[in-house]
Formats: C-alpha cells, sequence, structure tokens
C-alpha cells in the first residue's frame, strides 16, 4: 500500500497495486504546475482509493480539453489527474510512502526547455507513453 497526501493533509489517498510507470513528463503544462518536469506516477485507476478530501479537490481543465490537473484547493499542492476511468496519473511529489519503483523513462521530451538537458540514460519519448500493465 502506498499513501499519499497534500501538504495540508485535507487530502489522503492510497495506491494498492504496484504502479505501472515511475516517469519523467516534461510537457510544458506539466512544467508550469511543477517546475522543469514533473515527476509522476502511473497505474491501473481501480489501484487508486481517495480516502479524504474530495471537497478539498479542485480541477484545472486546459483549453484543449484534453489536460486536466487535480491540486488542492487549501493548499496549492499539485495531485496529477485522478480523472481518468482507465489510470490515474499522480504527482509523485504527493507521495507519503516509498513506491517502490524508480523512474524509467522520460516522456514529452521535445516540449522541454531548451536550456536543460537530461543526463541521465533512462528511456525518451517525445510524446506520450502509458505503460502496458
Amino acid at each position: 500500500m502506498i499513501k499519499g497526501s497534500c501538504l495540508c493533509g485535507n487530502v489522503r489517498f492510497e495506491i494498492s497495486g504496484e504502479p505501472s510507470s515511475l516517469s519523467y513528463c516534461h510537457c510544458s503544462r506539466c512544467r508550469k504546475a511543477a517546475g522543469v518536469f514533473s515527476a509522476v506516477v502511473i497505474g491501473k485507476a481501480d489501484d487508486f482509493h481517495l480516502l479524504s478530501g474530495k471537497e478539498s479537490i479542485g480541477l484545472y481543465k486546459g483549453p484543449d480539453g484534453k489536460f486536466e490537473r487535480c491540486f488542492c484547493k487549501e493548499c496549492g499542492t499539485s495531485l496529477g489527474d485522478m480523472s481518468s476511468e482507465k489510470i490515474y496519473v499522480v504527482a509523485a511529489s504527493a507521495l507519503d510512502d516509498d513506491p517502490k519503483i524508480r523512474p524509467s523513462v522520460h516522456i514529452h521530451t521535445a516540449s522541454k526547455p531548451d536550456w536543460y538537458e537530461i543526463k541521465d540514460d533512462l528511456i525518451k519519448f517525445d510524446g506520450d507513453y502509458i505503460p502496458s500493465n
């Protein structure tokens, strides 16, 4: 079981299964929400369980209708995308426990800033990468 929460503790969740991926996302939207990149944990939606704070979760919907990000309305913690019926994409920064997996891939590298260099040997994708399990 992997537990997670926001900074103020209003939003608490747990992940029951092993995540499929821990990824670094370099898309412009994640950069705006988290900095140079966002570390995200991805897994099956059925493994994600919101324990408390549903009323504290805000949802930002991008103008293209394809991007959604949840955040705590009280403290502003970025929570990821918890609205999909198939997968969860949780901001790794909101995890309280070690997910027991390590980053395996950089996604949306075509959108990274020119001044930022990726200096590791992880797999790189110009766009999306959805793990198969």
